[in-house]
């Protein structure tokens, strides 16, 4: 066996290892071929049913969404994930709808320098997300949270603490140009707490369960027609220690179908929610219900570029109880990771007022105040 040759080509091996990145790395990586290569797509993957076009000039990333704006939200997930790269020393997003813009930039760098990305129909199953935003103040909106609530006067409890178990789930997403349209699942599970006794009581829990089609037009106006079941069950250690519960004790529960819409002003979201209920338990409880209400989020960011200020309110309305409003206000601070496949991070101060929304209580009035942390999509 030949030593001293097995040697020198084990030498040769290590450094044409050491120099391969260090010749073709560097060159290929920075080259802009290269770079526009990686922006189309990342373009494809997040949003292929946008046009967009790019370019880069003195090693700024510049990108124009053909037609209306992108959301807050959207826009950060994909400068973020470009970001991400360490490519650009900065990354611009604009849109516009007229074309003599885009002339005006082909006349400036050149129809070679300017790429475009075509919109394109596309299906997903099981995408990242949901198109339809989870109303803020909507306290029954499928979520995890947790929270403190201080009640004035005590309606089951002052010092209540309420969960929540939930989760929006899209299952199928089709894109086009301007439509999107959305097949998706929802189940949750929202209960209160008294833990200031000893022991514990549990005052009640509503289960939720619904099948939905949302609807996206131009990035702006939202629906979502909705067939969900609920029922309502009452805490056994509530009921033993108020007796008087057993005669008034009722199986609260229906199915619901109800269609939402809400349109996108720039940083504001109102919306508006019609519902009917079929097959009650009991069977007296009457069938139509109205939500309505309006969300904030800032487009300004907070705490070291990471967070955003929101409020929201929300109205419920229910003609077995007259259509009495019950109004929650909720604000604070929303943080947002695209890693998170859309959901987003909510620490929120929370008040309440009007007729309550938890199973048989629905005749009383509560009042209370809280905070809590949610993780919504």
């Amino acid at each position: 066996m030949n030593y001293p040759s097995i040697v020198q080509t084990m030498k040769v091996c290590v450094v044409t290892l050491w120099l391969t990145p260090c010749i073709i790395s560097p060159s290929f990586a920075q080259s802009e071929e290269y770079l526009m290569g990686y922006v189309a797509a990342v373009i494809n993957e997040a949003f292929p049913e946008e046009e967009i076009k790019y370019y880069i000039k003195d090693n700024q990333l510049n990108i124009i969404v053909r037609g209306t704006e992108l959301d807050s939200t959207t826009q950060d997930k994909l400068v973020n994930r470009l970001k991400a790269s360490s490519y650009f020393s900065k990354i611009n997003v604009s849109s516009s709808e007229d074309q003599k813009i885009t002339d005006k930039l082909h006349n400036i760098y050149g129809s070679s320098a300017i790429k475009t990305s075509p919109a394109i129909s596309k299906l997903e199953i099981i995408p990242n997300g949901v198109i339809y935003e989870a109303p803020l103040a909507d306290p029954k909106w499928p979520k995890f949270s947790a929270g403190y609530q201080r009640h004035s006067p005590s309606v089951y409890g002052k010092n209540v603490f309420d969960l929540a178990f939930g989760e929006n789930l899209a299952l199928l997403r089709y894109h086009t140009s301007h439509l999107t349209y959305e097949i998706g699942i929802q189940a949750g599970l929202t209960g209160l707490m008294d833990f200031s006794q000893s022991p514990s009581r549990l005052i009640n829990s509503d289960y939720f369960v619904g099948l939905g089609l949302s609807m996206v037009y131009d990035k702006k106006w939202q629906n979502l027609i909705q067939f969900s079941h609920i029922s309502s069950h009452i805490g056994d250690e509530f009921i033993i220690s108020r007796p008087r519960y057993l005669d008034k004790r009722i199986n609260l529960s229906y199915e619901a179908l109800k269609w939402y819409t809400a349109y996108k002003l720039g940083s504001f979201r109102p919306y508006i929610g019609l519902g009917y209920l079929m097959d009650q338990d009991p069977s007296y409880l009457k069938p139509f219900t109205i939500e309505t209400g309006i969300d904030y989020l800032s487009k300004t960011k907070i705490l070291w570029d990471k967070a955003r200020f929101i409020f929201g309110v929300n109205a419920f309305f229910w003609n077995e109880t007259k259509y009495s409003p019950r109004v929650n206000v909720s604000t604070g601070l929303q943080l947002a990771n695209p890693v998170w496949s859309g959901r987003t991070l909510k620490f929120l101060v929370n008040y309440t007022n009007g007729n309550s929304r938890h199973g048989q209580f629905y005749k009383k009035r509560e009042k209370y105040l809280g905070v809590s942390v949610n993780i919504s999509s």
